[in-house]
């Protein structure tokens, strides 16, 4: 079996794209969830989080986002759950062993170098105008507090340049079944050839 990333930046449209890969019966294993999972409903992890990061990143309870205010705060929270979330990849693994391949979407691949435990990368391209429009739409959020979230990401040319394969996903882009049945060739093929 192949082990496949799928990544990209805010509002790329990776989960749209995950669904397509789902529709051609690729199994896709959700990291960015899996990840807000255990950390907001995994409270014998509470311990460990607040000994790295400090009590102040909880409210009610939870896991407060806006309290992540440096990336070196949210990768000391990842670190402490890395290892549960690749043991759950695994277990997902497990469950599609006969698949050709399967796909762990994440937001964060590259930032946490985890690009190099898999076999292939696909990134999800939008132009930032076009996400930042996206997320407008979607959220309560000033134009300009977006600006200043998106250009605290790598940028997506970085991650294209990194990736296998790129998608493109916006208005004036090819046609995304298409560019995912091109792919998906690309890696049975790729597949077929590492075994012979």
């Amino acid at each position: 079996m192949l082990e496949i990333a799928l990544t990209g930046n805010r509002y790329s449209g990776k989960t749209k794209v995950s669904k397509v890969f789902n529709g051609i019966y690729i199994p896709v294993f959700d990291a960015d969830t899996v990840m807000k999972f255990i950390l907001n409903y995994r409270p014998d992890f509470d311990d460990a989080i607040k000994a790295n990061v400090g009590t102040f990143v909880f409210s009610h309870g939870f896991l407060d986002p806006k309290s992540f205010i440096t990336d070196s705060l949210f990768d000391r929270t990842i670190d402490v759950i890395e290892y549960d979330l690749f043991q759950a990849y695994e277990r997902f693994k497990n469950k599609y062993y006969k698949s050709t391949y399967v796909i762990f979407e994440s937001s964060i691949l590259f930032e946490r170098g985890w690009d190099s435990k898999f076999d292939k990368v696909i990134s999800v391209f939008a132009p930032k105008e076009e996400r930042v429009y996206r997320c407008k739409m979607d959220t309560d959020r000033r134009v300009d507090e977006i600006w200043t979230l998106f250009d605290k990401e790598m940028s997506e040319l970085s991650k294209n340049n990194k990736s296998d394969y790129v998608i493109h996903n916006y208005d004036t882009g090819p046609d995304l079944l298409t560019q995912v049945n091109n792919i998906d060739l690309q890696i049975t093929n790729y597949s077929f050839e590492k075994v012979n």
